[in-house]
């Protein structure tokens, strides 16, 4: 370890050479100030470039004062350019001719972004920054694996989760979608860059709730807001070719295999990628689960699904994903995608369905399903400003989907002694396929200077779907029941689903004195759906499905047309913002059910619903603020909870609707402050969430003796959902060292009906998550352990309360060692209590690895990976609620090793490579830990 240090001295001192050769140049100083109320800026990124080619020459933050000294600058011209996120970038061409006298720049102005408030990195760059309402994580400070995805990097920030589906989601909002530098990637599907992006290419991570178009362009907020991550890309990354390719074989005949190729040249951006892998890496969303859903594939029994769900999957994607500035205020932007997946699963569960008194009725299902889709789509976005008071946004999309589906599941339905009531074997078999396509546009006009606004958006789509297969299953009482008979389901039916919708919007934005705004807005929306099913049954003597078999076969007809009229009051202040809105919403529906051509029902409302809506925002300062958001809501049952005629689900359950259901109202509050301190790079995050429901519309279950049984709908008031978060990450000892820990706590209030009974459900729920991180040149180590406890109870059989604990203790290492090898580490032990028998758990999860790179500039790397070294790998779950408690266990991939061989490749602009970029320019992953990067992130990210 000595000589490596004396290698790291004399590394240093060579490169400070050129330097001290170099003290002869001239000073170039200025200020940094904001537009609006003319204060400094502070830790405002400051970068000197040349001209021809666009490369760093020198770059500082400027002071408290806003201030900034470039020192030693040589005689030349040059490119100024001075970003702050949440401003404009600045640039300002500058001719240094003197030896001598300092160049004085005088006050240089930001003007604010307004659309996005970001946070900004100083010093050595903290973990994670808050500021307003955006939260940004360096990447640079979260360590991950040789050939690591986006994915492996988020599962290490702290308020962030991936499930093993790649769903994301940031303090409890979901991600809908994922950008780069301000544009949408794949933004029908994050999942593609969560599986697919390279981590080493990311610079930041930023979590922010994102406008929808018209609220962007109307300055309102119209409720339609997203939660998104927006990835800016390596500062040496964005002039240039990069990308990377890998591919790996290993022990029971698993493989990978995957290539991105990004193409980033000023604002336009290219990426092509495509893989294929028997590892569970769905790199894209599987479109055909969500439209075939319901539509007779996995006939269900005892409300159970046959298909197993999670178990083995493989797949294969490839994808082009784009966006080209045509003209300067012109661009286009949007992907093609192509998905493929295979997946054969294994589940055994047992679920326990609440009776009243101490009866329950026990499940215990073994269920085989394997699935086969395709999905191909692409949409795209057109964005034109014709002249500084107009925009205009075009947005076309069409996908199409098919899947192949084979289940089988058998089901053992027990009383609360655990005496067998009847058995269920079922086997389904189904294919399908079917498009959607849909378009918008919108439009908005400035029409004065003081925010006068004119916007229309219309928009519309079409889509038309089919599902056709098989069903058989038999039902076997093996306790004489009086007046019962076993049950034999043989089947062919068909789904035929179409539908169209299209809507139209008018907004009016008025200017009300200083900083003041009215908003008038005005939509009709029609939504127009055809669901036909025929089940068929076999002619007795006959082998073709010919008779139809009206009890399976109901259809519908369905028409709903709404329009809402609102009135929003806004007002801005330098430290507090607020919005005051009230919404009507007039609606009518109608509904046909019918089997053929004989009509079992037909309903139809005319209903009008209030919203009000309520939002403050209070900034104590730029890393600082308060957010309360309230909004009221009434919704009206669907058709299929009013019609009373009533329709088989399977052979023991029948659903049927409540004609005098009450409509909704809904109350929800969130409360969300933010805090960052620079000086001791802390963040402190708190978030409370509360919705309380007056007439919620819930489910009721009426048991019949031999196991049958009714679901229907009642109103009920009371329901409460809430839940609180708090989130702190900080660095202590000294930089090297940080912790992170996140509080999750829980109140819910659940009714339904059992028997004509009320039954109330109340679960708490509490967890703590503590990491501990020290990070050097040559180590990085962590150590993290959570503890999460879940209590159940329900007033029906309050005698019989849950009380469930999972627990989790792991670590991670990376060690770098001489001659560019690389050793890693992870290891986790789980285990549970309060599960039912047979789903306990108790595991211990290792994985470890051996890297070594190679080539020229580290381009190529050989890595040995282990994973599950103790094969001790299980897939448990436990659902809970008011009527019934389920414990599920998967299959899911064992122990395996694998080898992979990885390139990495980069041509940038004037020949350089990514190493180069990062060594002169700020954010780069090569500087020594601890010193002060030149300068923060670049600027606002353009587009959100």
């Amino acid at each position: 370890m000595n000589v490596m240090k004396y290698l790291w001295v004399l590394f240093f001192t060579l490169l400070a050479l050129p330097v001290f050769a170099q003290q002869n140049g001239v000073e170039v100083k200025g200020i940094v100030i904001e537009e609006e109320n003319k204060k400094p800026i502070e830790q405002a990124t400051v970068r000197l470039l040349h001209v021809k080619d666009s490369t760093l020459v020198g770059g500082v933050p400027s002071g408290k004062n806003g201030s900034f000294s470039l020192k030693n600058i040589q005689p030349g011209t040059y490119l100024l350019n001075i970003s702050f996120v949440g401003y404009e970038p600045l640039y300002q061409a500058l001719q240094v001719t003197g030896k001598n006298n300092p160049v004085h720049l005088g006050k240089l102005t930001l003007s604010d972004g307004i659309l996005l408030e970001e946070a900004i990195v100083i010093g050595k760059a903290a973990e994670v920054v808050v500021r307003n309402d955006t939260i940004e994580y360096n990447a640079d400070s979260f360590r991950v694996t040789e050939g690591a995805v986006l994915e492996d990097l988020l599962r290490k920030m702290p308020g962030i989760e991936v499930d093993s589906e790649g769903k994301v989601t940031v303090n409890g909002k979901e991600i809908k979608k994922i950008m780069v530098d301000g544009k949408e990637f794949f933004s029908s599907d994050p999942k593609v860059a969560v599986k697919n992006l390279p981590a080493k290419m990311i610079d930041k991570v930023q979590s922010l709730d994102k406008k929808s178009d018209m609220a962007k362009l109307t300055g309102f907020d119209d409720g339609e807001e997203e939660a998104v991550l927006n990835l800016t890309v390596k500062p040496g990354m964005k002039q240039g070719w990069f990308g990377n390719v890998y591919g790996g074989y290993g022990s029971e005949d698993r493989y990978e295999a995957n290539a991105m190729v990004n193409r980033f040249y000023d604002n336009d951006q290219f990426t092509f990628m495509g893989g294929a892998n028997n590892t569970n890496n769905m790199g894209m969303s599987d479109l055909s689960s969500a439209m075939f859903s319901g539509m007779g594939g996995g006939r269900r029994s005892g409300g159970d699904s046959v298909g197993a769900g999670s178990g083995i999957t493989s797949s294969g994607n490839a994808g082009l994903n784009f966006s080209k500035e045509l003209q300067k205020e012109m661009i286009l932007g949007g992907n093609t995608r192509y998905f493929h997946s295979n997946n054969d699963a294994y589940s055994k569960s047992r679920k326990e369905n609440t009776l009243k008194g101490d009866s329950t009725l026990v499940d215990d299902q073994e269920a085989w399903s394997n699935a086969i889709s395709n999905n191909m789509g692409a949409n795209f976005r057109f964005e034109w400003k014709p002249d500084t008071l107009t925009n205009i946004i075009f947005r076309p999309d069409i996908s199409y989907s098919n899947s192949n589906t084979w289940s089988e599941s058998n089901k053992t339905t027990s009383d609360n002694h655990l005496d067998t009531l009847y058995t269920t074997r079922t086997r389904d078999n189904s294919k399908g396929e079917g498009y959607n396509f849909n378009m918008g546009l919108d439009f908005s006009r400035k029409l004065n200077s003081q925010g006068r606004v004119l916007s229309f958006s219309l928009s519309g789509g079409y889509s038309d779907s089919y599902n056709e297969g098989e069903s058989y299953s038999t039902t076997e009482y093996l306790r004489e029941i009086q007046g019962q008979e076993d049950i034999l389901i043989d089947q062919q039916y068909r789904y035929d689903n179409k539908g169209y919708n299209y809507r139209a919007y008018v907004s009016w934005v008025e200017p009300l004195g200083r900083n003041n705004f009215l908003q008038g807005t005005y939509s009709f929306r029609q939504n127009t759906q055809e669901s036909l099913k025929n089940t068929y049954t076999k002619e007795e003597g006959s082998d073709l499905y010919n008779i139809l078999d009206s009890a399976y076969s109901q259809s519908y007809r369905n028409n709903f047309i709404t329009q809402r009229i609102s009135l929003s009051f806004k007002s801005q202040r330098e430290k507090y913002n607020y919005t005051l809105g009230m919404n009507v919403d007039p609606s009518y529906s109608s509904s046909k059910v019918f089997v053929r051509d004989s009509t079992l029902e037909y309903i139809s409302t005319n209903v009008v619903n209030l919203s009000p809506m309520a939002q403050f925002n209070y900034m104590f300062d730029k890393r600082t603020n308060l957010r309360i958001h309230y909004n009221g809501r009434t919704s009206q049952p669907s058709m299929s909870q009013l019609q009373a005629s009533y329709s088989q689900e399977d052979a023991l359950i029948k659903n049927i609707g409540n004609p005098n259901l009450k409509p909704t109202y809904s109350n929800d509050m969130t409360l969300q402050f933010q805090k960052f301190v620079p000086e001791k790079q802390r963040a402190f995050m708190v978030m409370l969430n509360g919705n309380y429901v007056i007439n919620d519309i819930v489910s009721h279950t009426i048991y019949s003796e031999d196991g049958s049984r009714i679901n229907t709908y009642e109103n009920t008031n009371g329901n409460l959902r809430s839940n609180l978060r708090v989130i702190v990450n900080s660095p202590f000892i000294n930089t090297k060292f940080s912790y992170n820990a996140s509080t999750y706590l829980s109140y819910n209030k659940t009714s339904g009906f059992v028997d004509y009974v009320k039954n109330t459900g109340k679960n708490i729920s509490a967890s703590e998550n503590v990491g501990i991180n020290f990070r050097s040149d040559w180590l990085d180590i962590g150590a993290n352990g959570s503890i999460q406890y879940t209590g159940q109870k329900n007033s029906i059989q309050s005698q019989h309360e849950q009380h469930i604990f999972n627990y989790t203790a792991g670590g991670d290492m990376i060690l770098n060692l001489p001659l560019d090898f690389k050793v890693e580490s992870d290891i986790t032990y789980l285990t549970n209590s309060g599960y039912s028998d047979g789903y306990k758990q108790k595991e211990v999860i290792w994985n470890a690895a051996a890297s070594k790179t190679f080539l020229k500039n580290n381009q190529g790397t050989i890595r040995f990976k282990y994973y599950d070294i103790l094969q001790q790998r299980s897939n448990i779950s436990r659902i809970n609620t008011a009527t019934y408690t389920q414990d599920s266990e998967y299959n899911t991939l064992g122990s395996y090793f694998m080898v992979h061989l990885i390139y990495r490749f980069n041509i940038f602009k004037g020949g350089g490579t990514a190493s180069d970029m990062r060594r002169s320019g700020p954010g780069g992953g090569d500087r020594p830990r601890g010193e002060r990067p030149p300068g923060g992130s670049g600027g606002r990210p353009p587009g959100i």
